[in-house]
């Protein structure tokens, strides 16, 4: 995987808490898996208001907020890009 150089000025305490609590030294890796929690809080996020906003019923779904699906790995034929599709 390919990774960028930062600089970040973060709170002190909340860093060494974020250390102790995850056992993590390394500042790279705490924001990896910080970065990574926070986009899976937010696809949650989305989903949820997805389903607030259009209630389901029954086992299909009848609208579906794209914001929702926006994030999947799409080739450009239009299928997931898995193999066997």
């Amino acid at each position: 995987m390919a990774k960028v150089k930062i600089s970040a000025t973060v709170d002190p305490a909340r860093l060494d808490r974020a250390k102790e609590l995850t056992g993590v030294s390394s500042v790279s890796e705490l924001l990896e898996r910080g970065l990574a929690a926070l986009i899976e809080d937010e696809l949650e996020r989305i989903h949820a208001e997805g389903y607030a906003r259009w209630p389901q019923s029954g086992e299909t779904i009848d609208s579906a907020d794209v914001r929702i699906w926006a994030d999947l790995p799409w080739d450009e034929e239009g299928g997931r890009g898995e193999e066997g599709d």
